[in-house]
């Protein structure tokens, strides 16, 4: 019988906290949690209550990489804290799995990039979004030529949760995800760079504050708010659910403050080293909460949509023809969070661990969405196209 991949989770927070019941054999026999590692001690408490001492519970990074007997560390540290934690890993000879974004800037993401090309561990970014069956077969139906050379590109995020998400706590604005192109958008940039088969070489962005934010005092909470009631976007600060299932305690500061600093949309015009061209589209304000493509081949168009219960659909339009066509098909739900992405890329990681398969490909992919995604933030703050590093090139430490 093989043994299991003895896990460690770094960073305690929600998401952590969630990875923390993913990885181990409760949830996945080939996993078994035996370390975790956060700032603070009291965030073991947690972890403490269903784990007991069958658990190693440490504070600094290092030392649990040193002494805890483990094989793969995940990486759920907060947004700005990914790089070292994952290059020490790395270096540890671990395997890792890093939450998204990789990191926040081009230089950090070429740092980890080079880092995990030499490693010996597997290594992988969350972006479970690939595993999700209705962009596995996106992805098949391009690589198959069904609508031909694909051109052009399409991708809009309608991120109905983003006012509850990320506009009530002023801590976590510019200053901390730097852009939500980043820290949400980064999933679907990933998604559009891998379906249209090319890498990102030049970005040219606009957005905008044009919803949120506003003329309310910073310290306002939703908790003491007398219009609390009336107000769509209030929130329960100590149990909020994540679209992933998680509860967690949330700031509750008003989403009208003048505090907040975030883009709440933002659109990018991309252009591909492969000729090709694309546009993206994130709304923070919008009553959905999905993920659509478009693409538009040689031979015709191709349609797909996301949304977290696994309601998905691909539509096929063959027009360049005597008669014009539609196939539908409809992806099955394969259960689980993120339309069954989470387990699905549970299961990739312990595959590529068991038969040491590293995913060169998906390594150099979280490079460019980060790129891309930094990039088309520097484009939106000055005005002008910017050109996407590529890892060819000298990092420009933006």
């Amino acid at each position: 019988m093989t043994k299991p991949v003895r896990t460690a989770v770094v960073g305690l927070g929600g998401r952590g906290i969630y990875l923390a019941g993913q990885y181990d054999r409760r949830s996945h026999p080939g996993f078994e949690l035996c370390a975790v590692c956060d700032l603070d001690p009291v965030r073991f408490r947690q972890i403490e209550a269903r784990y007991g001492d069958s658990v190693t519970y440490h504070t600094d990074l290092h030392e649990m990489l040193v002494k805890a007997d483990v094989d793969a560390v995940l990486v759920a540290t907060n947004d700005p804290h990914h790089v070292e934690p994952t290059i020490a890993a790395l270096r540890a000879g671990k395997h890792v799995l890093v939450e998204k974004p990789l990191c926040q800037t081009v230089a950090d993401a070429r740092r980890i990039i080079d880092e995990a090309r030499q490693a010996t561990g597997i290594f992988m970014i969350g972006f479970e979004l690939r595993e999700v069956s209705v962009f596995r077969q996106l992805k098949e139906f391009a690589e198959a030529g069904r609508i031909g050379d694909i051109k052009i590109g399409h991708a809009f995020d309608n991120v109905s949760v983003g006012g509850d998400y990320f506009f009530h706590d002023p801590a976590r604005q510019r200053g901390f995800y730097r852009t939500l192109l980043l820290q949400k958008a980064s999933h679907s940039l990933d998604l559009l760079n891998w379906l249209m088969g090319s890498h990102p070489v030049k970005v040219y962005g606009i957005g905008g504050l044009d919803f949120y934010g506003g003329k309310e005092d910073p310290d306002l909470r939703c908790r003491e708010c007398t219009r609390a009631a009336e107000c769509p976007y209030r929130v329960h600060h100590e149990g909020f659910t994540m679209d992933y299932g998680a509860v967690i305690e949330k700031p509750d500061y008003c989403v009208w403050s003048k505090a907040m600093d975030l883009n709440d949309n933002s659109e990018l015009c991309i252009s591909y080293a492969n000729g090709g061209k694309a546009t993206f589209h994130e709304c923070h304000f919008t009553p959905d909460y999905t993920r659509e493509f478009w693409f538009v081949g040689t031979r015709g168009k191709i349609y797909g949509y996301y949304d977290n219960p696994g309601r998905f659909l691909i539509r096929l339009e063959y027009s360049h023809s005597r008669e014009r066509r539609t196939e539908e098909f409809k992806p099955p739900y394969e259960g689980g969070s993120h339309g069954g992405g989470d387990d699905n890329l549970r299961n990739e990681f312990y595959r590529r661990i068991m038969e040491h398969d590293p995913p060169r490909e998906a390594v150099e992919s979280a490079y460019y969405s980060t790129a891309l995604a930094i990039c088309a933030e520097q484009s939106i703050e000055t005005g002008q196209a910017v050109v996407i590093p590529s890892l060819g090139m000298a990092s420009t430490g933006a």
